[in-house]
């Protein structure tokens, strides 16, 4: 899977209203039936490389949530 796909994808499900509070690594690829943001594909090791890229780059921060990671769109 193309990295810089993926990243773009990731972009877009973080932009969506319904990541307003960021996702969990989990959503990004995982949506349910009721969900309406994009899916992103790639397996969970292909995500979190593109993950790791944007925080590098200063697009995506993450934070801890009790005890997950989520991660949302850094503040531009």
């Amino acid at each position: 899977m193309d990295i810089g796909k993926i990243k773009k994808q990731i972009l877009l499900a973080l932009e969506h209203p319904e990541a307003e509070d960021g996702l969990y690594l989990e959503n990004l690829n995982l949506l349910y039936e009721e969900e309406n943001r994009p899916q992103v594909e790639g397996n969970q090791l292909e995500i979190l490389d593109a993950l790791k890229e944007l925080i590098e780059e200063g697009l995506v921060h993450s934070s801890e949530d009790s005890e997950r990671v989520v991660f949302s769109l850094s503040q531009r």
